[in-house]
């Protein structure tokens, strides 16, 4: 039984390019918090704090940019994604442009 089309091709590059900026950023957040100098359970609510900012921003990313997202998947645009995943308070503080609606 073949599977239907996929509805929403942009869909898809959006939740890999998501998906692939958390699997980089997670060992990142570990890297970062194991090379502090403090004791493991500090150390370990680092690493903690640092994976739920990172999730925080793959969802708050993916929401922003799934409807849009239409280019293929490239090295710069993953590594674009994986800054917008820690820096995401950034994108959602900043003003939007109100959409221009084609009227055809």
């Amino acid at each position: 039984m073949p599977l239907p089309p996929d509805p929403d091709p942009s869909f898809s590059p959006a939740l890999i390019g998501v998906a692939l900026a958390v699997l980089i950023s997670v060992p990142l957040a570990a890297t970062v918090a194991g090379h502090l100098e403090a004791d493991y359970e500090t150390r370990a609510w680092v690493y903690t704090a640092f994976v739920m900012w990172v999730l925080a921003g793959a969802v708050i990313v993916f929401a922003l940019t799934h409807a849009g997202e239409q280019r293929r998947l490239s090295l710069g645009r993953v590594l674009k994604w994986t800054a917008s995943v820690w820096l995401w308070p950034l994108l959602v503080l900043r003003p939007r442009r109100p959409r221009q609606r084609d009227e055809d």
